[in-house]
């Protein structure tokens, strides 16, 4: 099993020590799972998940089928992993307002056309 918990750990910037202290295991534990010589149970794959802010399946490496990202998307995706719960809010309700005002917009063109036809 290739478990992701050093990219992740690293992504968001968190040393070993800080990532051991958040999950409850010694900084040796983490070292043997990076290298890959043992591996968390169950019950610490979540604590880590929670931790590094992201899914089991994330932790574990494993690739669910997404849609493929284009470089932006998925910059946008590691700019909002590697921020504070508070400026990922942030993020979120910036997203929310922009596709918002986009699906004003788009009603907005996309009626122009039948209130041409009803002569407006």
């Amino acid at each position: 099993m290739n478990l992701a918990i050093k990219k992740l750990r690293k992504n968001l910037r968190i040393s070993q020590t800080e990532f051991a202290k958040a999950v409850g295991v010694s900084l040796r534990t983490v070292g043997s799972w990076e290298r890959g010589e043992s591996l968390p149970n169950a019950e610490q794959i979540w604590s880590c998940a929670l931790a590094l802010n992201c899914s089991p399946n994330d932790v574990l490496g494993w690739e669910e089928e997404k849609p493929t990202q284009d470089i932006f998307e998925h910059e946008l995706v590691e700019c909002y992993r590697a921020c504070t719960p508070s400026r990922q809010d942030r993020i979120l309700d910036t997203a929310r307002d922009a596709a918002g005002m986009s699906k004003e917009t788009s009603k907005h063109y996309s009626s122009e056309p039948q209130r041409q036809a009803a002569g407006f």
